[in-house]
């Protein structure tokens, strides 16, 4: 008898569809520019994503596929960041 482990969950489609959800609540958040949420999501999408590559080591094109979308999301962050960065340091 063979055990399957949550790793499972997180293959194919059910992986990408995973990432897309975090992705969509990091959006959201960045657009209500609510910091501490971002940093929790963040949290939980580190996990998530050692999760997907777990579950999708033979499957190449779904990781590079999960991991180009997350790309953009966490690019559109940073850009968000060093404006507000640049607000700040414009105020003091």
């Amino acid at each position: 008898m063979k055990l399957t482990l949550v790793e499972n969950y997180y293959a194919g489609e059910a992986g990408i569809t995973a990432l897309r959800s975090v992705q969509g609540e990091l959006n959201q958040a960045a657009q209500l520019e609510d910091w501490e949420k971002i940093r929790q999501l963040d949290a939980i999408c580190a996990s998530l994503i050692e999760k997907v590559i777990a579950a999708n080591q033979e499957d190449k094109s779904t990781l590079v596929r999960a991991l180009s979308e997350l790309k953009g999301v966490y690019a559109n962050l940073i850009i968000r960041c060093h404006q507000e960065m640049d607000v700040l340091e414009k105020v003091s």
